[in-house]
């Protein structure tokens, strides 16, 4: 109810549709003196017109139906239930934009939040605060997820899926039904992950993601990373040309100072990796095939040396030549044992692409890391290769020669 001579101006409440909450809309209505307002009856809650400071208006009779205002004239409090009016001909009344500019609850528009899926990992509860930036519609465990994909995108049609697992632990079916559904799917960021510049990383819920994209790259990207290849070989072989003879020389005291050996390339094409010679020879004639070790009594003096600093690599730029490798990218393995690494997960994914002289494996673990942590870098540039981070990763390798590879 309003009296003459308000001064005073209170917001009305106004209900958005759709929510369950209430917003502060446009429009203010005047404040009685003491002594009107205690004679005046309470003023029944629910949505309020837009008041104008105009002479006062006697209130509504029980029952009677309220008329528009006449211009210049005061509109009363509307009856519970009655929809809102405009305030003034051809004027739609909108609480975001007619309410105090100084009140941001009022001016700001409503902003519809991204519907998110959350898949909580089995072993270990990640607390987030995703809650608060995103329409969070269904959290999952692993296996439910794995389970209920298909019926899970159908039904809640998120933009996002956010599973709380490193790249080399998501389900390969989680990524084909993602795809497939064109749903955005992203997973927490390990500390290597540093890597791909801070514009692959993104922060939400006050975790730090890194979103996944499909192994199989346009092929126009593979014509430009063969350009690439070649180019930087054709420009650096007057430099690694003399340093390779030197090399030669210094290793042919005791035997031939190439090595080859085969390989398992792209698509499980096997072929001859060519590198210098650092172990004795028939150094494998009583073992077997086998790894390295730290310390191996099977490496000779000037072996050791150029294992510490990767020189016995650069023959493998005629494999380059030959399309075989390319400069960056997963290391070739050999076929034995390729066949003991199939059990661990997307260990396939790996020969997709060329194998490489260096890679994220090489710069981050060196010899000593375990074939899990090499799976892990090398699914991580897999998924996130470009020029931009060959570029990145040669640069790396060239100083980390320089220094002999302080990881190992």
């Amino acid at each position: 109810m309003r009296t003459r001579g308000s001064t005073d101006r209170i917001l009305p409440i106004a209900a958005v549709p759709g929510e369950g909450t209430t917003r502060l809309a446009a429009g203010a209505v005047g404040s009685a003196p003491a002594d009107a307002a205690a004679l005046a009856p309470p003023v029944a809650s629910g949505p309020c017109r837009p008041a104008r400071t105009d002479p006062w208006r006697p209130p509504a009779a029980p029952g009677e139906a309220l008329s528009p205002a006449a211009p210049g004239e005061a509109l009363s409090p509307a009856a519970p239930g009655e929809a809102l009016s405009p305030a003034a001909p051809g004027e739609a009344l909108s609480p975001a934009t007619t309410g105090d500019p100084r009140d941001p609850v009022a001016t700001a528009p409503a902003r519809r939040r991204a519907r998110v899926v959350v898949v909580d990992s089995p072993e270990r509860h990640t607390p987030d605060r995703l809650d608060h930036e995103f329409e969070v519609v269904m959290r999952l465990s692993v296996p439910q997820a794995v389970e209920r994909i298909d019926t899970v995108l159908r039904l809640c049609q998120p933009k996002l899926m956010l599973v709380k697992l490193p790249l080399d632990d998501v389900d390969p079916r989680l990524l084909a039904s993602c795809l497939a559904a064109r749903v955005n799917l992203l997973v927490l960021a390990r500390p290597t992950y540093g890597l791909l510049r801070p514009a692959r990383l993104r922060r939400l819920g006050g975790l730090v993601w890194v979103p996944v994209r499909w192994p199989a790259g346009p092929p126009a990207c593979g014509r430009l990373k063969r350009a690439l290849d070649l180019g930087i070989v054709l420009l650096a072989l007057p430099v690694l040309l003399p340093v390779m003879l030197v090399i030669a020389a210094l290793t042919c005291w005791d035997g031939p100072p190439l090595y080859f050996q085969q390989r398992m390339g792209e698509r499980g094409r096997l072929f001859r990796i060519v590198k210098f010679r650092t172990m004795r020879v028939d150094a494998e004639r009583d073992t077997g095939p086998r790894f390295a070790v730290p310390g191996d009594l099977r490496v000779t003096r000037i072996g050791a040396l150029l294992r510490r600093t990767r020189l016995d690599e650069l023959p493998q730029v005629w494999n380059v030549l030959r399309g075989e490798m390319s400069l960056v990218g997963p290391r070739p393995e050999r076929p034995a044992f390729v066949a003991e690494f199939q059990r661990l997960q997307h260990y396939e994914l790996r020969h997709l692409i060329r194998p490489g002289l260096t890679g994220i494996a090489q710069l981050t673990g060196g010899y000593a890391a375990s074939a899990e942590e090499k799976l892990r870098f090398d699914l991580l540039y897999l998924s996130y290769r470009s020029l931009r981070l060959d570029l990145n990763l040669l640069v790396l390798t060239a100083l980390d020669m320089l220094r002999g590879f302080p990881r190992g």
